[in-house]
């Protein structure tokens, strides 16, 4: 859930693409990060395996796990599961369906992603921030379909909507030291 007081604007229209790319940016460079300054990651949350970096370019990632395969990772892929997670609320599992990846790529790319704490995804996601309808009222989103409709659970019922129905609700900073 985002920090509400990050919100320059109710209109979530307005915010979501903003903060959606920057926040993209920010998990993408997190990963990247640490793959260029530990050379090599153990997922033993995971799985009990470790993935070595073997390089970057500007359109791909090269990927090593010690004496098994070694992959080449385009970064448009993993921005999309990136994304995907932002936008669903969780990180995705060897057996989640949901990211629709080849079967080439998922294996690296589910590797790569479960890389960052999960925290990092939470704090970046708009899943759990309370957003109003005129209508239904006050609400709390599930997750983000591909299409940018919202879901929203309210009191009485779950709705999907398309983002110019919803406000966030802001959370004013107080000025009281």
């Amino acid at each position: 859930m985002i920090d509400p007081t990050k919100f320059k604007s109710p209109k979530f229209s307005d915010v979501f693409e903003e903060l959606e790319n920057l926040f993209l940016d920010e998990l993408e460079n997190l990963l990247i990060n640490q793959l260029i300054e530990q050379k090599e990651i153990r997922l033993h949350d995971f799985m009990d395996e470790t993935l070595e970096f073997a390089g970057r370019t500007n359109f791909k990632l090269t990927l090593k796990r010690p004496n098994k395969n070694v992959w080449s990772v385009s970064l448009k892929t993993l921005r999309d599961a990136l994304r995907h997670i932002l936008r669903e609320g969780k990180v995705p599992t060897l057996e989640d369906k949901s990211l629709e990846l080849n079967e080439h790529d998922r294996l690296p790319i589910i590797m790569l992603v479960h890389c960052i704490p999960e925290e990092e995804y939470r704090a970046r996601s708009f899943v759990g921030n309370i957003v109003k309808h005129e209508v239904l009222g006050e609400g709390r989103i599930l997750r983000i379909g591909k299409s940018g409709n919202v879901e929203v659970q309210f009191r009485d019922r779950m709705a999907k909507l398309k983002p110019d129905f919803v406000r966030l609700k802001l959370n004013k900073v107080s000025s009281e030291t």
